[in-house]
């Protein structure tokens, strides 16, 4: 049973709301690991797995899942998930993992997996639109959410800005029921477990914009289809050119 699943186990949700943020389980199918591009990276920023120490994150590296990213002061990293799964921005001092990046082909299309760890610091998402199989979830120190062609911003101690689509967080505090929110937008939402879900301050919508619209993110090239995955697109940068 996936992470967002479990956190939500007791706890009544109409099932419309499931089938509108899309997040069903994946069919089974043919699994190929997926991979991230840096596309950008200012300032200072480290990438490592498992216990290895840091090494300077470069423009061009291609990562898999179990990647660990972490800024400097006045730094930020873009990472390419791919043409559909889009753009993540990790904000300066921030620490993000990549615990799950997953390609299945399901007949009908490719699904995506992906599972973002945020245990410090700020995210910036701006995901397009994901085949009905596919998962996409956050998960925060408190928390994990689902979402499904959205833009906004994540922080690790729970607060979201969403500036468009839709967004199901499940709180579970260490105390406590898990207690499910859904975000809409536009337009633009801002939650934090103190306050719900209310309408997001302009200045604030302003700069969560800002930070997306900077995001390092060419036209995208069909690389062809993953290895073992014949004819199907691969949603997630292979880490290899074209035909290889």
């Amino acid at each position: 049973m996936k992470l967002i699943e479990r956190l939500v186990k007791g706890v009544r949700v109409p099932l419309v709301l499931w089938l509108g943020i899309g997040i069903p389980c994946l069919i089974h199918g043919q699994t190929v690991p997926g991979k991230a591009e840096v596309r950008a990276v200012t300032g200072t920023a480290t990438q490592s797995t498992g216990d290895a120490a840091g090494k300077p994150l470069k423009v061009g590296t291609i990562l898999s899942s179990g990647t660990t990213i972490k800024t400097g002061p006045e730094s930020t990293v873009d990472l390419f998930l791919g043409n559909s799964a889009g753009v993540i921005r990790v904000a300066e001092k921030s620490t993000v993992s990549l615990d799950k990046l997953a390609l299945t082909d399901t007949g009908a299309d490719t699904a995506v997996e992906i599972q973002v760890n945020l245990p410090e610091g700020q995210m910036f998402f701006n995901v397009n639109k994901l085949s009905q199989a596919s998962r996409y979830e956050i998960k925060v120190p408190n928390g994990v959410a689902g979402i499904r062609g959205t833009k906004g911003s994540a922080r690790s101690d729970s607060s979201w800005v969403l500036l468009d689509g839709t967004l199901i967080f499940v709180h579970s505090p260490p105390t406590g029921t898990a207690t499910p929110y859904v975000l809409k937008a536009p337009p633009p939402v801002y939650f934090t477990p103190a306050e719900g879900v209310r309408p997001a301050p302009e200045d604030m919508t302003l700069a969560v914009r800002q930070q997306i619209e900077r995001m390092n993110n060419p036209p995208f090239r069909p690389p062809g289809p993953p290895p073992g995955v014949p004819g199907r697109p691969d949603f997630l940068s292979p880490g290899t050119p074209p035909g290889r």
